[in-house]
Order: structure tokens, then sequence, then C-alpha cells
């Protein structure tokens, strides 16, 4: 039986400082290999790697450097990722080469909530043409929509969408759970994709915490997007393929749609060209729903869960297939 080779993390430097006391005190037997100022490191220790923690403080400025590491260490066989989703060419490359991927699935699930209701509040309350008149000193009444009552339909059903529906109820919304397949344990209507033309019609809310797999890459296509009304509210939390990003440009633009959360994009980061961002209709921020103070803390402790788990020997949590 061939013995596994010594275990040799790669990390960035600043998770090393903050947690390499711990890191000895759990598990000794692991050599670290940090990745310091010069965001390089030697060809001796890049062949002795054979673990590699993403952890938040890499994205975005030390993403491409941390990556290229990882994608030249010849030995890795495991990587955990700060974020819930690892999809693309990156992630499919190492798969390719028999490297588990593992993600922090949930860590983030209660900023990423907290952001969905970030925009159902500045959408319901025309929070950009309030800011207008603040900017402008004026002291303009406006009349808003509360959301209790509202009829939600929250796509995906994973802690963040879990994290959402709980949110929605304590706000007297009515959530309905729209999943790949209804198991029949779910304790509120639950529905699957396959209904998302009737689910638009018949929902005041949709919002987007799936995973982006080849069955919901484009699955909010201009079908479904032309069934929503003129007072709905769109928000993306997941992933920008999983919309047809012109179709709904050109509902929001016409007023088809009363209004838009955007935290991700087909291209990013979006384009300072592209329409969406004069809309008045649209609130955007730039792929950061999840990046709250307390999220790195988080992933770490999802982190060391599966490192646990991985020197064990044991099945790792949220690993991809």
């Amino acid at each position: 039986m061939t013995s596994r080779p010594q275990p040799v993390l790669f990390c960035t430097d600043q998770f090393f400082d903050e947690y390499g006391e711990r890191l000895r005190a759990t598990a000794p037997q692991v050599e670290v290999v940090a990745l310091g100022t010069s965001d390089v490191i030697s060809a001796e220790d890049l062949a002795r790697v054979t673990i590699a923690f993403m952890s938040k403080d890499t994205w975005p400025k030390r993403a491409q450097s941390f990556s290229t590491v990882v994608e030249s260490a010849p030995q890795l066989a495991w990587l955990h990722v700060f974020s819930a989703g690892a999809d693309g060419p990156f992630f499919d490359a190492l798969r390719a080469r028999q490297v588990r991927v593992t993600r922090s699935a949930g860590a983030s699930a209660h900023a990423i909530a907290e952001t969905v209701f970030m925009f159902l509040h500045g959408l319901s309350r025309d929070l950009r043409g309030a800011a207008a008149a603040c900017a402008e000193r004026r002291f303009q009444w406006h009349e808003w929509s509360e959301l209790e009552g509202r009829r939600i339909a929250v796509l995906g059903y994973g802690p963040i969408g879990q994290r959402i529906t709980e949110l929605a109820l304590a706000y007297g919304m009515r959530p309905t759970i729209v999943r790949h397949t209804v198991r029949g344990d779910e304790s509120l209507p639950a529905r699957t994709l396959a209904d998302l033309e009737d689910i638009a019609t018949e929902h005041d809310v949709l919002v987007v915490a799936l995973p982006l797999t080849d069955e919901t890459r484009g699955v909010i296509s201009r079908r479904v997007i032309d069934r929503m009304s003129a007072d709905s509210l769109f928000v993306n939390v997941a992933r920008g393929a999983i919309v047809d990003q012109e179709a709904l440009t050109e509902a929001l633009a016409a007023r088809r749609i009363g209004g838009a959360g955007l935290d991700v994009f087909a291209t990013e980061p979006l384009p300072a060209s592209d329409p969406l961002w004069d809309l008045p209709n649209v609130l955007i921020t730039p792929h950061n729903s999840g990046s709250s103070r307390g999220g790195p803390k988080a992933v770490a402790e999802v982190f060391f869960a599966n490192l646990a788990l991985y020197l064990a020997g044991e099945a790792m949590q949220h690993e991809l297939p």
C-alpha cells in the first residue's frame, strides 16, 4: 500500500500569522508553506505542497498568484476554498488531476442572506432615489411597499437558501422553496426548477441562490423573465451565468420588472459601459455578498474541521463530486 506523502499546507502568510499556533496544536504533523509578500514560492517548496487552503484574504488581490501556485503544485491532493461555490475552468482542471476540492458551504450563509434583504429593502424603498435626493439636500417624501405578505420564491435550498427563508418568514413573507427535486420533507411549499415559468408568474420576489451547474446555467431564461410582473423584484447572489442578463436588462429598462438586486454578473467586473449601472431600479454590489467581517473566521472553522477529517482518512464535508 502506497503511503501518503508528508502533509504540507500551502496558505497565505496572513492566515498562518492568525492561525499558525492553532495549526501546530491540532495538526503538528502538517508542515506549512506560506505565500509571503512577494507572492511567489520556491520550486522546492512548490514540489512539497500537498494541501492548499484558499482563505478569504486571497480575494481579490492575491487570488491570481495563489491560484498559479495551486495549479503548478505537482503533489497537490486537496484544495479547500473560502467560497460556497467552486465552478469554472480552474476547478475543472484540478478535478481532472484527481485533486479533491472542498467548499466552505454555509460559512457565509447569514451574510449573503442579509445582503438579499438589503437588496429587498433598498428596492422596495427606492434607495437610489432617496440617495439622490439626499445628495441634492431635497427633503423628498415618497411612498414605499412593505415586504410583509409578499410571495417569495427562493431558488436553491442549501444553507444560504435556508437562511433566506428563515428571514422571509420573520418578515411575514410567504416563501416557496425551489430546488432540483422536491423531497417531501420540506417544512414549506416546495417546487422544482421545471416549474420556473409558473413560479415567476405566481410570486412577487425571485431570489437566486443556486449553484452553477449544467442544469442551472441560463435557467432564468427570457421566458421566465417575461413571466414576471411589473412590480416584482429579482435578486441574484449566486452566479451571473444562471441568468439571461440581456433579457433581464431589457425587462428592467422597460419597467416590465419592478427592480433587481445583483451581486453577480455574466462578466465580472461588470464593465463600466454596461447599461445596468444606469438603471434607477437596479442595485449593484461587486460579488461581495458574503464578504462580512465575520466571514474569514467562519471559513477557517470549516477548513479546520475538514483538515481533521482529511488527516484521519475520513470523508470531508462539502466535497465536490
